[in-house]
């Protein structure tokens, strides 16, 4: 083996062009495989950095008559859990928040968590510096201590060792610095700062209603299996329904899922990483086929070689041996520049790639991934080397040792064209798939949201207990602030909002007086937003009837509904007088006017109901200022920022323009088809260097042909044509098979695609035609060399 690999590595330093191109094409095959094998294994294979990570799950509770499915628990609702189940070896609660920091730099909103004190040693958290929460520290009185990420420790208090035992002020409360960490949990968002989810004796009633919105995460014990702890909460689900019969029904549809962690993290990441994993597969495919049609090239020259050996005695899996050796060098040295290539996109994609794309798990080479690309070389090399191995290893004495020998046998010529036709059929594919993701993308990103996203500015208050405690209060500092901010120049209106729009709500069910719903329809969620007036206007939300909210309404309650609440709820009388009960707003609203339908999270979903409402004191601690300005969103920033610290000047803000909102919701789709439209490219290269590539074989196997149809007066087009129909021949098999692939395999991507068919015609009509013209620009160069054979060169030569 070792004389083996010497020879190997003489062949190969004896032709470095051969060498470069094949090695150069494995490592981009291999590099896109590992690096999106790299994302695959954070997200799916091994995404959590848990200790036993398949044994952590995620209760989630449906209510399928309120069309509601995976929302979170109540406080009460997990205390009663905690306490009735016996599958679970540890359980912890995650409440996320915002909380405004000061003291120790300049102010600032932050996202947070409160968790229970179970919580990190059940994930395995270790702190980096200072110590974790304690069960007394869930305990009121004893829960104002924080930890605090390494990111803001560095950023911060500049990786002061000394942290521990610092005071800092959150929302305007000292609290005590007890530790560092690292995010872990990060299913909302990648938090900054944690501290004691603490209940009051009255935010536990067993049987109570309260805000669902608790996390619940646990640890199955050893021997409990997924199966039987499901079964276990569909046992406490029951129970639920029993023991409280005003709060849950039969009818209601309650019940409580299990889910691995992992899983409930990838989300929707799962499909588009294997549509992305098929893609670099057949990328990989096809830069096989490439370096096997180098490899059957390269075994012309090497014919009389292989003749001395079988004369010298050698058997055939002797010389196959050497070739597969040989192939094996190849696709280790591929393997290892694919590796290098991977690393630096991953670095590429830490630095410069869209934010919060895979959530708590970050694709790096880990020695899993190393494993993967060793293999994907070993099978890389016996792919594209087994076929010209053992085509090369058939000898024929006589013919082969003749000096003159020359041509390409037909069986050989066949395989070549074969492997062609495999890479035209590979990227048409490949090519129809990105096509059918971009149009898909043009037409999502151009979907109306039903609001204005240009020169929309969204300035976010944390209006903190300490000191905005009474409602009035925080209604007089909203209404301070607008004033100022409407008297800044450039600003066309502003208005407020409790939630920012497209990226959060709360919702409820309601009640329409005079109108009881029909029992047999499941009841609706309805979002409910606290708006000021102007609020429409700023927003561009058309109002389609009816009139807007104005100051007086805040002495009483009024409301706005938008399209969708009028097609469920309004069907058979008119909204404009009616009286609404909100939950989220305590009261019952009078509807004023009916706006158009919005958007919400999600742009290929469907607008929900929603419904604007104005007159009942703020409540939210968390208030966002919209601003329409003239030209750029952001010209205004610096004067909100004056504005606000004029009227508090402990009070931070978080800018953020709507068109942003809307860019982040895209992101993980922009980046899936940016990565398909390179490696869809890439095949479309690698399937045009094949082509070309056989049909120069061809041309200089030929020559002796080509020289006599010259000299016997052949014309120039003649010659093309010769060439050009040699070729059609693989790339006419490849494209019938690639569409007819395509029609099969588009149909995995469907759930990708909005408002595009699987079979759109435009898409199937303009890249084949498109590969066709790839093609022809691959056989211009052998059939113009063709054309321009000169008759007594080739024949002298011959």
């Amino acid at each position: 083996m070792l004389f083996d690999l010497r020879y190997a590595v003489r062949q190969l330093l004896k032709n470095p062009g051969f060498f470069v191109v094949a090695v150069l094409t494995l490592s981009l095959a291999i590099g896109a495989n590992t690096a999106i094998f790299s994302a695959a294994d954070a997200v799916l294979l091994h995404p959590l950095a848990y200790p036993d990570p398949d044994r952590v799950v995620i209760l989630s509770e449906n209510m399928t008559h309120y069309a509601l499915r995976k929302i979170a628990e109540s406080a009460p609702e997990f205390e009663d859990i905690r306490r009735w189940s016996t599958s679970f070896s540890q359980m912890g609660a995650v409440l996320a928040q915002n909380i405004a920091i000061s003291g120790d730099g300049e102010a600032a909103n932050l996202f947070a968590e409160r968790v229970t004190a179970s919580s990190f040693p059940m994930l395995g958290v270790k702190p980096i510096v200072g110590s974790l929460f304690s069960e007394d520290n869930e305990r009121p009185g004893n829960d104002h201590v924080v930890l605090i990420s390494r990111a803001l420790w560095m950023k911060r208090f500049g990786g002061d060792r000394s942290v521990a035992g610092r005071k800092v002020q959150l929302n305007r409360e000292t609290y005590q610095v007890l530790g560092v960490i690292d995010p872990i949990y990060e299913q909302r968002g990648t938090s900054d700062l944690w501290t004691p989810l603490s209940f009051r004796p009255q935010d536990i009633v067993p049987g109570s209603s309260a805000p669902h919105n608790i996390d619940v995460i646990a640890r199955l014990k050893h021997g409990v299996t997924m199966e039987q702890a499901r079964d276990e909460m569909r046992r406490v689900a029951h129970r639920f329904i029993e023991q409280y019969r005003d709060n849950y029904q039969d009818s209601m549809g309650f019940s409580i899922d299990v889910d691995r962690l992992a899983e409930n993290q990838a989300g929707n990441l799962k499909t588009p990483l294997l549509v992305l994993i098929s893609a670099v597969g057949a990328l990989m495919l096809i830069a096989c086929a490439n370096v096997s049609n180098l490899l059957l090239a390269r075994a012309m020259l090497r014919r009389k070689e292989m003749s001395i050996r079988a004369a010298l005695g050698a058997a055939r899996s002797r010389v196959i041996r050497q070739l597969l050796t040989e192939s094996l060098l190849l696709a280790l040295l591929g393997g290892s520049l694919g590796v290098l290539l991977a690393f630096f996109a991953l670095r590429l994609y830490t630095q410069v790639g869209p934010q919060f794309l895979i959530r708590g798990a970050q694709p790096a080479i880990s020695a899993w991934v190393l494993g993967f690309s060793l293999a994907i070389s070993i099978a890389a090399s016996v792919l594209f080397g087994i076929a010209p191995a053992i085509d090369t290893s058939r000898t024929n004495l006589a013919e082969n040792l003749k000096e003159g020998a020359r041509g390409s046998s037909g069986g050989r010529r066949a395989l070549r064209e074969s492997m062609v036709a495999v890479e035209v059929a590979v990227s048409l594919i490949l090519l129809i798939g990105a096509g059918l993701l971009i149009r898909s993308f043009v037409r999502l990103a151009n979907t109306n949201p039903g609001f204005r996203t240009d020169s929309i500015m969204t300035a976010q208050v944390v209006l903190p207990i300490n000191g905005y405690g009474d409602p009035a209060r925080r209604s007089q500092f909203i209404h301070a602030l607008l004033d100022r901010i409407r008297a800044i120049p450039g600003v066309r209106s502003a208005a407020s909002v409790d939630f920012i729009p497209y990226n959060g709500g709360a919702g409820s069910s309601i009640a329409i007086h005079d109108h009881p719903p029909d029992p047999n329809t499941p009841t609706q969620v309805v979002y409910q937003s606290r708006v000021s007036p102007g609020y429409l206007r700023t927003m561009g939300v058309p109002l389609l009837r009816g009139r807007d909210f104005v100051a007086n309404d805040e002495l009483g309650c009024y409301a706005i509904v938008d399209e969708t609440v009028v097609k469920k709820f309004y069907a058979k009388f008119d909204a404009l007088g009616s009286l609404v009960n909100l939950p989220l707003a305590s009261t019952d609203c009078t509807v004023i006017g009916v706006a158009g339908a919005t958007k919400s999270f999600n742009l290929a979903a469907g607008p929900p109901a929603r419904i604007y409402y104005f007159g009942k004191p703020v409540t939210s601690p968390v208030v966002t200022m919209i601003v329409q300005t003239v030209g750029d969103p952001t010209m205004a920033n610096s004067a909100i920022r004056r504005d606000t610290a004029a009227l508090d000047p402990n009070l931070p803000v978080t800018f953020k323009t709507m068109a942003s909102f809307i860019d982040t919701s895209l992101a993980r789709e922009r980046f899936s088809i940016q990565l398909m439209g390179v490696f869809s490219a890439l095949a479309a290269i690698l399937a045009a260097i094949g082509i070309y590539g056989v049909l120069a074989y061809l041309v200089d196997q030929r020559r002796r042909e080509l020289g006599i149809r010259k000299a016997l007066g052949a014309r120039e087009g003649d010659m093309i044509g010769l060439v050009v129909r040699q070729g059609s021949i693989p790339v006419g098999a490849g494209l019938i098979v690639g569409l007819a692939g395509a029609f099969a395999l588009t149909r995995l991507i469907k759930s990708l695609l909005y408002e595009v068919s699987t079979t759109d015609p435009l898409i199937f009509a303009a890249l084949p035609i498109g590969l066709v013209v790839v093609a022809l620009i691959a056989m211009a160069v052998p059939a113009s060399r063709a054309a321009h054979v000169d008759p007594l060169v080739s024949l002298r030569d011959e």
